[in-house]
């Protein structure tokens, strides 16, 4: 009879499982292990060649009656008499960092993999590889713009990086030391890690004890150095050594510390021809109020053109070490007195680098003419007002009406202020040919306005000039009365004729106000 085949395939099953029913004769065959082989079978090398410690090893395994779970892998001589020592891993290829002993340069290591089944059995013949493999020196190296500048104060920091071509594993540690390397305890260990030190010498004590800070955190350390000289050039060294003793090349840079004097802190970022000038009225007048005593930084160096403000000064922390070097450094001096000519040069970047200053309770004061500004010049992130006003349109120019700066209210109630000495507000008169070209400063709402002048508007075809109805403060305070801004030159109130009839400003009384009696600069 003829089955069609569709028929045919619903019989089989049954066929199939009537067969079973006689049953399985014989023994069960045991487990057998897995092999093992390397992905290279040979090192070959041209004589006298080795490779780097760091090597790239791939492997694979077979299970004839199963599957490889894993591998095991160790590294050195007599793996077969070893129990302890293997590694277990699921991977196919590894890179590693071959030992070498220490002291030694070359080394042949052997590497020994065997394969792990499912039911645990291991390869009972694992493959070795012996690798002919040479150390290679270590790097150190200064991080060019993470340097101190030629002249620091009590802080500064060093930049760095350390690298192996064996592998940045085969790197044990950096060390450095500070004007003495005569001797092993000269030099102090750091993890390989670190790529920043940061120093704060106490220059009050025998010795110069200094702190050493790690990382961008500045996380304090158990560390402290004895060997730095103040008003003297030291000189930093730093190397790195691997694991296998290996030192790389001895870097090393020279710089002048100077011991601070005060607690007072004069920048000097007043550029040109009559930088030293405008520098020794303000100290003059420091002078005449009881200040003698300060630390000077010259910050003139840089041009603002076009602009653009200028490149921060080179006397500070490069701008990349403003967080933490230029920040601790500042928060060294509890007063900081601070005059330029422009508002594009360097108190544009005042805000980044005196958050600390400021949080330890600093107070500042600040000479810098007014000028237009566009409203996103950083130097108003900083300064205690909103913006500079610019001129109207068609009017190229404010210029003050008379030659007498007026003080507010608020300046009224600071002079009467139990809390000052003064009782008097100090008078002050424009020489009227420096007067021009003055701009009001438009007050955010907590700002404390002090002095105001009274402006006009100058056109100069047809030659005219137009009332001004709008803000008219030059001099502001923030409302903490820890940041003062005097937006008039310094210069503008100092008569060259000594015989004038008209009566002299009274400088030394503007600065034992808004000095001593708001700044609460204290000389120490």
């Amino acid at each position: 009879m003829h089955i069609p085949k569709r028929i045919a395939l619903l019989f089989l099953p049954t066929l199939i499982f009537a067969g079973c029913e006689a049953g399985l004769d014989g023994t069960p065959k045991e487990n057998q292990p897995p092999s093992t082989s390397f992905t290279v079978n040979s090192i070959n090398l041209p004589e006298g060649e080795r490779l780097t410690s760091q090597i790239s090893i791939s492997w694979w395994g077979d299970d004839a009656d199963g599957f490889v779970e894993g591998y095991e892998f160790y590294i050195g001589e007599n793996p077969d008499q070893q129990q302890d020592g293997w590694v277990f891993t699921t991977s196919t290829d590894s890179t590693f960092i071959l030992p070498i002993e220490e002291g030694e340069l070359d080394a042949d290591v052997r590497f020994t993999v065997r394969a792990v089944d499912n039911e645990g059995l291991r390869d009972p013949q694992p493959p070795s590889l012996v690798f002919p493999i040479r150390n290679s020196a270590p790097t150190a190296e200064f991080v060019a713009n993470e340097i101190p500048p030629d002249t620091t104060y009590r802080v500064f920091s060093f930049g760095f990086r350390v690298n192996d071509p064996d592998g940045a594993a085969n790197l044990n540690r950096i060390e450095f030391a500070i004007n003495d390397t005569s001797e092993a305890a000269s030099w102090i260990a750091l993890d390989p890690a670190i790529q920043l030190l940061t120093f704060r010498i106490d220059d009050t004590q025998p010795g110069n004890p200094t702190q050493v800070f790690t990382g961008r955190n500045a996380i304090s350390t158990e560390f402290q150095i004895n060997t730095i000289e103040t008003d003297a050039e030291n000189t930093f060294y730093l190397r790195s050594i691997d694991n296998a003793g290996s030192v790389s090349a001895v870097r090393d840079y020279t710089w002048y510390v100077k011991r601070q004097q005060s607690n007072i802190l004069f920048l000097n970022d007043f550029s040109g021809p009559d930088s030293q000038a405008r520098a020794n009225l303000h100290i003059g007048l420091l002078a005449s109020v009881g200040i003698t005593n300060f630390d000077y930084i010259d910050i003139t160096d840089g041009l603002a053109t076009g602009g653009r403000r200028v490149v921060l000064s080179q006397a500070f922390p490069n701008r990349a070490l403003v967080v933490p070097t230029t920040n601790m450094m500042l928060a060294e001096w509890d007063h900081i007195y601070w005059i330029s000519q422009d508002l594009d040069r360097n108190i544009g970047y005042a805000l980044e680098m005196t958050l600390d200053f400021f949080t330890g309770g600093g107070t500042m004061f600040v000479n810098i003419p007014t000028k237009t500004v566009p409203d996103d010049n950083p130097a108003l992130e900083f300064l205690p007002f909103e913006r500079i006003q610019a001129s109207p349109p068609g009017a190229p120019f404010f210029i003050a009406a008379n030659t007498t700066m007026n003080p507010t209210a608020a300046m009224q109630d600071l002079v009467n202020s139990p809390e000052t000495s003064t009782t008097e507000i100090p008078y002050l008169r424009f020489v009227r040919n420096q007067a021009g070209n003055l701009f009001p400063v438009v007050p955010f709402g907590q700002t404390v306005e002090l002095y105001e002048a009274e402006f006009q508007t100058r056109r100069l075809f047809p030659p005219s000039t137009t009332p001004y109805d709008g803000p008219l403060g030059v001099t502001a305070s923030s409302p903490e009365n820890n940041l003062l801004y005097f937006g008039v030159d310094y210069h503008q109130f100092v008569d060259p004729d000594p015989d004038s009839e008209l009566p002299q400003s009274d400088l030394t009384g503007l600065t034992r106000l808004l000095i001593i009696d708001i700044l609460n600069f204290e000389q120490r």
